[in-house]
C-alpha cells in the first residue's frame, strides 16, 4: 500500500514538472525580438536613434553591436550582463517571461551612409551579447537633413499625459497661416492628432495641467483630418497639438517639417517632433513571442 502511495505522489510530481518545463518553453524566445519601428529623423554631425528589443528574462542577454552593410556600430546603453545578475540589464518593462529593452546609436556623418545601405540592402543585423546574430526587419530607418527653422512660434512647453498622450504647446509671435499637418500614413495608422486652440495665453499653463488630467476621449479638440486647412493663428495666440498612440508595439522616431507663411509673406518651417516609445501590456508581449515561433493564438 506505502509503495503504491510512493509511485503515486511521485508519478503526480513527475507530471506536474514536465508540464510546468513545456508550459515555460511555451514562453520562450528562441532568438530576441528586435520591435518594429518607424524612424526618419534629420543628421547632424552624431545622430541618435534607438531600437527596442524582448529578450527572455530567464537569461541575460543584451543587444551589443548593430550591424549595417558589414559594419558595425556599439550600442552605448550601459548594462552588464557580464555578471550573470538578471537584474543588471537595461529593462524598461518587465514581463512574467521577456523584458522589454532599449539600446541607443550614435552615427556620425561618414557612417551615416553605411547605415542607409544596410537598410536599403536588407544587411541590418543586431547582434548579441550570447553571440546570436538576428536580422532587423524596420519598417523605416532613414535620415535626411531638413530644412532650417525660420518659425515664428516660442515654445511653451511639452507635456506627457495619460493614455499614451503627449502633446507640443506652440505661442504664435506674429499672425501665420500654416499648412495642414500631413503625416505619413504609417504613422497615421499609429497615432490620432488632436489641435487645441487657446487665444488666452496667461491660461495655458493652467489648460495644460488640465489636458495632462484628461483621457483621449475627454480632451475638447478637433481631431486635425477635421480642421479646415490651412489654418491661421493670430498673433500671441497659442496652440497645443496632441498625440494619441493608438499602437504601442512599435517605436516611432521622426520629425515633421510643418511649414506655413506670415501675414508679411516670409515662409516658416517649423521641425515638429513625434518620438514615441513602445508600451506593451502583458498580452502584447505574449503575442509577438507567438507570432516569433510561428504559432497562432
Amino acid at each position: 500500500m506505502k509503495k503504491k502511495w510512493f509511485w503515486g505522489i511521485f508519478i503526480t510530481i513527475l507530471i506536474s514538472w514536465i508540464v510546468n518545463i513545456i508550459y515555460f518553453e511555451m514562453h520562450q524566445l528562441k532568438e530576441p525580438v528586435v520591435l518594429n519601428a518607424y524612424i526618419d529623423i534629420p543628421t547632424s554631425e552624431n545622430t541618435n536613434f534607438s531600437l527596442f528589443y524582448l529578450t527572455n528574462s530567464s537569461e541575460v542577454n543584451e543587444l551589443e553591436s548593430l550591424i549595417a552593410g558589414g559594419y558595425t556600430f556599439s550600442n552605448e546603453q550601459n548594462f552588464f550582463p557580464w555578471f550573470g545578475d538578471l537584474t543588471a540589464q537595461s529593462y524598461r518593462q518587465q514581463f512574467t517571461h521577456q523584458y522589454l529593452k532599449q539600446a541607443n546609436f550614435i552615427i556620425d556623418e561618414q557612417s551615416m551612409e553605411q547605415v542607409v545601405n544596410g537598410v536599403k540592402n536588407n544587411e541590418l543585423y543586431a547582434r548579441f551579447t550570447n553571440g546570436q546574430v538576428v536580422p532587423i526587419e524596420l519598417e523605416k530607418l532613414d535620415f535626411r537633413t531638413t530644412a532650417s527653422e525660420s518659425n515664428i512660434f516660442t515654445n511653451e512647453g511639452y507635456f506627457v499625459g495619460n493614455d499614451g498622450i503627449q502633446g507640443t504647446i506652440l505661442e504664435a509671435t506674429e499672425t501665420v497661416r500654416m499648412d495642414a499637418i500631413s503625416l505619413p500614413e504609417a504613422i497615421i495608422q499609429k497615432v490620432d492628432l488632436k489641435v487645441h486652440f487657446n487665444s488666452n495665453t496667461l491660461s495655458s499653463s493652467i489648460s495644460s495641467n488640465n489636458l495632462v488630467k484628461k483621457d483621449w476621449e475627454e480632451i475638447d479638440a478637433p481631431l486635425n483630418t477635421e480642421i479646415e486647412w490651412p489654418l491661421e493663428i493670430e498673433k500671441g495666440n497659442s496652440v497645443r497639438l496632441i498625440f494619441h498612440v493608438k499602437d504601442s508595439n512599435s517605436y516611432i522616431d521622426i520629425v515633421h517639417e510643418w511649414t506655413g507663411i506670415t501675414k508679411s509673406g516670409k515662409a516658416v518651417t517649423y521641425n515638429l517632433p513625434l518620438q514615441i516609445e513602445p508600451s506593451l501590456f502583458e498580452d502584447g508581449a505574449i503575442d509577438i513571442v507567438r507570432k516569433a515561433r510561428g504559432e497562432n493564438r
